[in-house]
């Protein structure tokens, strides 16, 4: 008896660890915590544009060409995150007696991040620089940008400003009624020459619409069509 009794003891505790891992096998293991989310990105920043006030403002005049327009142009937000075109927009309209000669001006959203004043002004072909003989300038105008203190910037605009305008049948004429031998071209003034800028023309309205990055000289420029031999 004494030796079952003594084999009785020793054998239970070994019974109970191998229930218990027994047990274990088959009784699921509880998690600890929750694997947490990954971290999501950061919202995309974007400032707010500054506004002036109409009283801090120091005015630019027009010039004196008749069609010239000054005016003070506001930043529309464009929002924290991009948007897809088109974007709320200021328009403007010059000021040409006749309507085909007018210039429509569209600074987009997020195109300044503060007050600026423009300046439009229409020049003859004889106040530009030439182009060669091969081309014709039809019309030529300078757009100017000014801050709220009225000093002249030249700096680029964050995003493109659009300016569209209307072909008269004389310019068409000249080009052989061909829009496609029509472009709008800026003065490059270090290395003096006009640089054509990609120009689109809308035939349900006979309009060009063109996108510029920084104010400047620019010309409504034509190619003749070729001399038949």
């Amino acid at each position: 008896m004494k030796i079952w009794r003594v084999g009785a003891l020793i054998a239970w505790p070994a019974i109970l660890v191998l229930l218990a891992l027994f047990m274990g096998l088959f009784v699921p293991v509880a998690a600890v915590a929750q694997v947490p989310w990954p971290t999501p990105p950061p919202a995309p920043l974007g400032s707010f544009p500054v506004v002036v006030p109409a009283s801090e403002i120091i005015p630019v005049p027009a010039p004196a060409s008749p069609g010239s327009i000054a005016i003070t142009v506001d930043p529309i937000f464009a929002g924290t995150v991009p948007r897809i075109p088109p974007r709320p927009s200021a328009i403007f309209v010059t000021g040409e007696g006749d309507a085909q000669e007018r210039v429509t001006l569209y600074v987009d959203a997020g195109a300044i991040d503060r007050t600026l004043q423009f300046t439009y002004e229409p020049l003859l072909s004889g106040q530009v620089p030439a182009v060669d003989r091969s081309r014709h300038i039809q019309r030529a105008f300078r757009l100017q940008t000014y801050d709220t203190a009225g000093t002249v910037l030249n700096r680029s605009f964050r995003y493109p400003l659009r300016i569209t305008l209307t072909l008269s049948e004389e310019e068409m004429a000249v080009a052989g009624n061909d829009p496609a031998r029509h472009y709008l071209a800026w003065y490059d003034t270090q290395r003096k020459l006009w640089l054509p800028l990609v120009t689109t023309y809308r035939s349900i309205d006979t309009t060009l619409l063109v996108r510029i990055l920084q104010p400047g000289l620019f010309a409504l420029i034509a190619e003749p069509p070729p001399v038949p031999k």
